[in-house]
């Protein structure tokens, strides 16, 4: 993995993240009389570094600047870029105050098409509490563009009183779908549960968040019982994966989930 940069606040572009990509790989070969052979091939796909533009968008209303340090991961369809500090502003050097544009620039192995950001701040400093309306990602090897649209506080005093927001890519977050819930207990005794159930559902443009089962005037999750629920959330594109949980109240909470259907 050759870098060949330096790694230093005070060097090169200021970053001490550096992401590698593999140049040539070396196999060793058991020969006939015992003795390991070296073999050196060349990558002959080697993934691509790609250099992203970020541009931070703070709101324009009372208070909305923050002093705290702020961190931010992107995903896409072939990764994602791991957690960075966004350090130094391109565009101002007090950075995110209210109203104004901070931009960074980062390089990271091709993550593909990006569908959502996580970003947050570490709360320090006299005036954490932060007001972001968007953050807009341009990747300068493609020249695409990508738009993720906040308008919320990411405060631990204001609000829901988070620190990190989850943000989707506009054009992916526009499409509302309502994914049909079919979960089955199962039939042996004392498979029912009196404890409420949650449902996480996670597809490849993101996830549905937790999400509580319940219907009114029902008693569900009886033994050998099917229970159908309809969850309305943005499109997750092709579903990866589930997770399903109680809360462990009521006087039975033990439960045997037999199958899960989406």
């Amino acid at each position: 993995f050759p870098c060949e940069r330096w790694l230093a606040k005070s060097e090169d572009d200021g970053e001490t993240v550096r992401e590698l990509v593999p140049s040539d790989i070396f196999t060793e070969k058991l020969m006939k009389d015992g003795t390991l052979k070296q073999i050196e091939e060349e990558v002959e796909d080697p993934l691509e570094v790609h250099t992203y533009k970020i541009s931070v968008f703070t709101g324009d209303i009372y208070g909305a600047g923050t002093d705290a340090n702020v961190f931010l991961n992107i995903y896409g369809d072939l990764g994602d870029m791991g957690e960075r500090k966004l350090s130094k502003s391109e565009t101002n050097f007090n950075k995110f105050e209210r109203g104004q544009e901070d931009t960074f620039t980062i390089q990271a192995v091709d993550l593909g098409i990006l569908y959502k950001i996580k970003i947050r701040h570490d709360n320090s400093m006299f005036s954490p509490d932060w007001f972001l309306e968007k953050v807009e990602i341009l990747d300068e090897t493609t020249e695409e563009s990508f738009v993720f649209l906040c308008e919320r506080w990411l405060s631990k005093k204001k609000e829901d009183k988070k620190i990190e927001r989850t943000l989707y890519e506009q054009a992916r977050s526009l499409v509302p779908v309502k994914y049909e819930t079919i979960v089955v207990t199962g039939f042996e005794k004392g498979a029912g549960t009196d404890a409420n159930v949650f449902i996480t559902i996670y597809g490849l443009n993101g996830d549905s968040g937790r999400r509580a089962l319940k219907q009114k005037f029902r008693n569900l999750f009886e033994r050998g019982k099917t229970n159908r629920f309809y969850l309305e959330t943005l499109d997750m594109g092709e579903l990866k994966k589930v997770r399903i949980e109680h809360d462990n109240s009521g006087l039975a909470p033990g439960w045997l989930v037999e199958r899960v259907e989406i």
